[in-house]
Formats: structure tokens, C-alpha cells, sequence
């Protein structure tokens, strides 16, 4: 039986699990960061849905974990207080998001559009401009979710593990902060 959670960037010198036991939020994003992420990657067409929508599983990195072309790994900002937008620096594959810090231990996984294994979509999120025939959905829900996750794994005896940060916290990779160009280059009009 093959793991249905195993993914690789597109030029398939990347794999990625997240572990068949990670409980988590599958929902979708609309919000322009995702968006502007994903074009500015080349990977619209891969990564976000007809609407522009960004697919994400959110769960907790230490169910995370790379198999082959780690070395391959990059990251970005889009500014210099944004998410950490880790990527597949060979072919610019969207991997996950994640805090700054590892404080808050969380992922967001990018999944391809339509992807089976992680369980029916329960939010739609950020569905404010450009996507507003779409009603936000399950909000509260997802956040609740992702809050009861972090604070168990900040309880004592829990899993902070990251494959993102080592262990003084500090991301494994120099981020790569988009200049203001660059950025609104990615964004649409």
C-alpha cells in the first residue's frame, strides 16, 4: 500500500510525509499571499485552484518530515514580517508555511488542488476581493483547531520537533526576503 501522503516538488528531486497519524485542518485559501507565493514560484497552475485557492493541511511540523533532496530546500518572505514560505529551490514547488519562530510550532502544507488523504475541506478562508462569490467558511473552527494542536505540543512531553528550524530555533535556511518589486510583480492587478 502506497502512503497517500508522500508528495515531491515537480522536477522530483524533492519528497515530503506528513505522517498518516498528524491530525490537522485540510481548508482552503484565498488570500492574496498565497496567491502572490504561487505566482511568484511559477507555480499557479500547480498549486492554486480555479478560483486561487492555495490547498493547505495544517498540523504540527514534527509530523513533517523530508526523504530525499533536502538539500534542495529554500525558503522565502514576502516581506520581512511574513510567513516563511519553504519551497523546493530546484523547481520552485510550494512545500508548507510556517511561523517565524518554531515558538508556535505549526505547518501549513501546501497540497495540490484536489488531492486525496487528508479528509474533506472544512474551512474556506481569506475569501475577502477578488474571490468573493466564495463564502468564508469554518474560521473559527480551523483556528480553534490549530490552537488546541500548538498548546498540546507545548505541553510538557510534547512534540516541538521541526524539520524547519534547528534546535536554537532558528530557521535551517537564510530566508529570502522579496523585495517590494519583486512582490508586487507577483501580485495581480
Amino acid at each position: 500500500m502506497t502512503d497517500d501522503r508522500t508528495h515531491s516538488c515537480v522536477c522530483g528531486k524533492m519528497r515530503w510525509r506528513i505522517a498518516q497519524k498528524a491530525h490537522g485542518t485540510h481548508l482552503v485559501c484565498y488570500c492574496e499571499d498565497c496567491q502572490t507565493a504561487a505566482r511568484f514560484l511559477k507555480h499557479q497552475i500547480t498549486r492554486l485552484d480555479s478560483d486561487g485557492g492555495t490547498e493547505i493541511f495544517q498540523t504540527l511540523p514534527a509530523h513533517f518530515e523530508f526523504l530525499d533532496g533536502h538539500d534542495h530546500l529554500a525558503v522565502l518572505r514576502l516581506g520581512p514580517k511574513g510567513l516563511l514560505r519553504w519551497h523546493a529551490g530546484c523547481c520552485g514547488t510550494p512545500i508548507a508555511n510556517t511561523l517565524p519562530t518554531p515558538t508556535l510550532p505549526f505547518v501549513g502544507a501546501i497540497l495540490p488542488p484536489g488531492v486525496d488523504g487528508y479528509g474533506p475541506i472544512k474551512a474556506l478562508v481569506n475569501t475577502v476581493g477578488k474571490a468573493n462569490h466564495i463564502k468564508e467558511t469554518g474560521v473559527l473552527a480551523a483556528h480553534l483547531s490549530i490552537m488546541g494542536r500548538i498548546l498540546r505540543a507545548r505541553l510538557p512531553g510534547g512534540n516541538r520537533t521541526s524539520p524547519f528550524f534547528d534546535k536554537n530555533g532558528t530557521p535551517i535556511i537564510v530566508p529570502r526576503v522579496l523585495s517590494s518589486h519583486e512582490r508586487n510583480a507577483a501580485r495581480l492587478d
